[in-house]
């Protein structure tokens, strides 16, 4: 018999203890009942609170992170990733030896087979370079501001000269600055981090917030 089956015209067949424990039980799976339907209701409404975007409700641009991806709009490709079979192989050109920063001679010394002492050198050696981005190092110009006196008793101090920026930073590292916080989203103190130890320039995020 189930709970829907259950009338009062049923209960009324009952011993008169019976009939108080079986509406103490009705009420109290009603009361269950109504908590779960609570409950399932509360967790549907966060589960479409967090399907919601800015692209597809009326939530401003504003309410999404900068670095959250956008749902998946395609199904997913049964082909594995990376290079399918068959498609042609892309490598990167090598640049003319005479265009390198530097070139090394490798020779073996001896006979793979038979260990005797190789002499020589290959017309056409096989060529493998290794591109590599150099270490940078910041640049520092100094400028000495002198103050002279002239006969007459007034110092004049050299004023700084045009071009050059009154405050600490040179337009290279000021654009690095923004280029890190506006395209790259970093936030002050990871770009200040960035410059630290990439580029070897003391910075702090009050810097960051002068430069920019």
């Amino acid at each position: 018999m189930s709970l829907d089956q259950i009338t009062d015209e049923v209960i009324a067949r009952q011993a008169p203890e019976a009939q108080s424990i079986i509406r103490l039980l009705l009420a109290e799976l009603a009361a269950r009942e109504e908590r779960l339907m609570a409950r399932i209701a509360d967790l549907e409404a966060q589960v479409a609170a967090l399907k919601r975007t800015p692209q597809n409700s009326s939530l401003p641009p504003s309410t999404q992170h900068p670095h959250d991806k956008p749902p998946p709009t395609k199904t997913k490709s049964a082909r594995k990733r990376g290079g399918q079979s068959g498609h042609p192989k892309h490598e990167r050109t090598l640049r003319p030896s005479i265009e390198c920063d530097a070139v090394v001679p490798v020779l073996p010394t001896n006979c793979r087979r038979c260990g005797s002492q190789l002499k020589g050198t290959d017309p056409e050696p096989r060529r493998h370079q290794v591109w590599e981005i150099p270490l940078p190092t910041p640049i520092v110009t100094e400028y000495q501001l002198h103050r002279l006196t002239c006969t007459c008793g007034c110092s004049t101090s050299a004023a700084i000269p045009d071009g050059v920026p009154e405050h600490t930073s040179g337009p290279r590292l000021t654009a690095m600055a923004a280029l890190l916080m506006a395209l790259f989203r970093q936030s002050k103190s990871r770009a200040a981090l960035a410059l630290t130890t990439r580029f070897g320039v003391p910075a702090c995020p009050a810097l960051m917030v002068k430069l920019c």
